[in-house]
């Protein structure tokens, strides 16, 4: 295991990868005796010979002898193994915000998707040429269009949209116009209506003129990437994109605002408000011209924006933005009434992008300005699932911690206490979520300045070079400064199988000097396996006199676990029957007696409902029109099998 983590974090584009520490063992139990790691890119798979493969996000990994896929959802593990010597050509195809790889092999056709940049994707096919002696034959597809070209044809395309539209004949019939469908009419204004509450109702959206650019920006994106998917624009499209960007105002103008205010009060769409409301295309398409609206990266800023602020506040806006983003490009699509193939595809690439997640390496701060108070601090530790063992003992250290502070003013002795902890137990069971509600503790109570969580692991702490492991130390504490540093898999910093040159040792030290260098500025709390966190502490004297206080994790039961698939459920508005319960509730049940020391608790409830979403996206994908309960709608049929889930 240390010889993988000491080659993945010799690998740049390793920091970009999820889910790393289920990732590396999986790697582990299929590298072979001596096969290296070269490089490796995240992204998605795709084969037409292997159709359960379809889509499996996951790790493409180039070793030294063959090219590797590990998966990284509920169905993890080695998806496909490719020999160098079965390949015929690599071709690549550019896209709006992914780049595909196609491995042209004898038997077939592979490709895998990556939101990776062109210069990672070169790299990474540089060293399968290395390796290969460049006897592979390269070629370059440019078929897809880059979202600079989408953009620039969406703006033509409804320039002639709208001149096409002021040359008809008018009509007396009101009726007439750019949708004669009254019914559709009256879907389209609800399901903005519902977009537009999802988002301009939030803290962030209130308060962070950043994150409201960033979501105008975002939506912009969506409407060229989902309106252009059939290389049209219709009349259709046009209004819904308008409406939803009506209440969200691009050029803050008090007359548009106005105008939101008077049209949304409306259960139903106001025909008497559509001149202005088409009129508003002038305003947004002035705006993309100015402010060139373009995805910069893998991910949508907004999205990084709120995942951040869930991480530092503790909100769970990610799942209730990130839906409304997607009933946009899906109402978008369907807004004519009919859905093609290209549109079918392009919808699932715009469902990556959105719910693209960060890593959890490090974490922002929190930077909305308000002061929690204690209380507040430990209304949400106390409405978090389970974990009743936790709670009290975290009440009862803020107590232990409080008295310590009343002695200090009174000029009383102390006896020692160490804010230092050590989390251990099974994966998923909420040890990084404390970690972080323990830092705003800290805060509350005066004794640290921020508060914030800076997480990291092995592959962030040591270096692959004498004298190096100390430098990547120093980094990481310099952000954990005033706040909380979050060692994960502690122990993987002093394996069982080490050898004498394993630089894990030099981390500790320099961790060990940093915490007494800036004793009132910085908290540790390492976390882990029982086991292995028992013998990471004993390995080092210096360890166990430093850390005093533990906390012991547990699995969670299977009515825990279906609370917090529940709760996943409300935060994205979807609605579930008894039969979603019934069956989710039987899965979840017979998951946990089957249970091993790696069950994944709630990490395994968040990787089982972000498959029922897909699932549900691709059984509703040909239903026109998407009313609002077709969307928020979770049946049965959605729910994955035991067999899925296990496989």
């Amino acid at each position: 295991m240390a010889d993988v983590q000491q080659m993945l974090s010799s690998i740049p584009a390793w920091g970009l990868v999820s889910n790393k520490k289920s990732l590396t063992r999986l790697l582990e139990k299929s590298l072979e005796k001596g096969e290296m790691v070269v490089d490796l890119l995240d992204g998605f798979i795709q084969t037409r010979e292997q159709a359960n493969m379809a889509d499996r996000g996951g790790v493409l990994f180039v070793t030294g002898k063959r090219i590797l896929f590990i998966g990284n959802g509920p169905e993890k593990g080695s998806s496909l193994s490719l020999n160098y010597n079965d390949i015929e050509h690599i071709a690549q195809e550019k896209g709006f915000a992914a780049l595909k790889l196609i491995f042209q092999t004898k038997s077939g056709d592979i490709s895998f998707k990556t939101f990776a940049g062109a210069s990672s994707a070169g790299r990474f096919i540089a060293h399968i040429r290395e390796i290969m002696g460049d006897e592979i034959p390269l070629s370059k597809k440019e078929s897809a269009q880059s979202f600079d070209d989408i953009a620039k044809s969406f703006l033509e395309k409804t320039v002639q949209q709208q001149f096409n539209q002021m040359n008809k004949t008018n009509s007396s019939d009101e009726t007439d116009g750019l949708i004669g469908d009254m019914a559709n009419l009256n879907f389209l204004f609800a399901e903005a209506k519902k977009i537009k509450d999802a988002i301009i109702t939030t803290e962030l959206f209130k308060n962070n003129s950043a994150f409201r650019k960033n979501v105008i920006n975002d939506l912009l994106a969506i409407s060229s990437l989902a309106a252009m998917a059939d290389g049209s624009i219709t009349p259709e499209e046009l209004l819904f994109i308008s409406l939803v960007m009506l209440p969200l105002n691009p050029e803050a103008s008090p007359a548009i605002e106005k105008l939101a205010k008077s049209v949304f009060a409306f259960d139903t769409f106001p025909l008497h408000y559509r001149k202005d409301i088409e009129d508003f295309w002038d305003e947004i398409s002035a705006y993309i011209k100015r402010e060139k609206v373009s995805i910069l990266g893998a991910m949508l800023p907004s999205m990084l924006d709120v995942q951040g602020y869930d991480i530092s506040v503790g909100t769970a806006y990610f799942d209730r933005i990130a839906q409304a983003y997607y009933s946009f490009a899906q109402c978008l699509m369907k807004a004519d009434g009919k859905i093609v193939a290209s549109e079918e595809e392009r919808l699932r690439e715009i469902r990556a992008l959105i719910y693209r997640k960060l890593d959890g390496t490090a974490q922002r701060q929190n930077d909305s300005g308000k002061e929690e108070t204690l209380e507040e601090i430990m209304e949400k530790i106390n409405s978090l699932v389970g974990m009743k063992k936790i709670k009290e003992e975290i009440a009862t250290f803020i107590n232990l911690i409080k008295v310590q502070k009343a002695r200090t003013e009174k000029n009383l002795p102390l006896t020692p206490l160490s804010l230092h902890c050590v989390f251990y137990g099974p994966p998923g069971t909420g040890k990084t979520t404390i970690a972080r509600y323990l830092g705003r503790v800290y805060k509350a109570l005066g004794l640290l300045k921020k508060g914030q969580l800076v997480e990291t692991d092995r592959a962030g702490l040591v270096a692959g070079y004498v004298g190096q492991t100390a430098i990547k130390v120093d980094e990481v504490v310099q952000k954990a400064l005033d706040g909380v540093l979050f060692i994960d898999e502690a122990y993987s910093l002093v394996p069982s199988n080490a050898a004498g040159n394993d630089f894990g040792q030099e981390a500790i030290d320099a961790i060990l000097k940093r915490m007494e260098d800036y004793r009132d500025r910085l908290v540790v709390i390492v976390a882990g396996y029982t086991d292995e966190m028992k013998r990471f502490i004993n390995a080092n004297p210096g360890l166990k006199s430093r850390f005093s206080r533990y906390f012991y994790f547990e699995h969670y039961t299977p009515d825990e676990l279906m609370a917090i698939f529940e709760i996943f459920c409300k935060n994205a508005a979807f609605k579930i029957d008894d039969g979603v319960r019934e069956k989710m509730h039987k899965n979840l049940t017979i998951l946990y007696e089957k249970r091993d020391r790696s069950f994944g608790n709630g990490r395994l409830v968040r990787n089982i409902f972000e498959k029922i979403v897909e699932r549900q996206a691709n059984r509703i994908a040909g239903i026109t029109p998407l009313t609002e309960e077709v969307l928020c709608e979770i049946v049965e049929a959605d729910v994955p099998d035991l067999d899925d889930i296990m496989t």
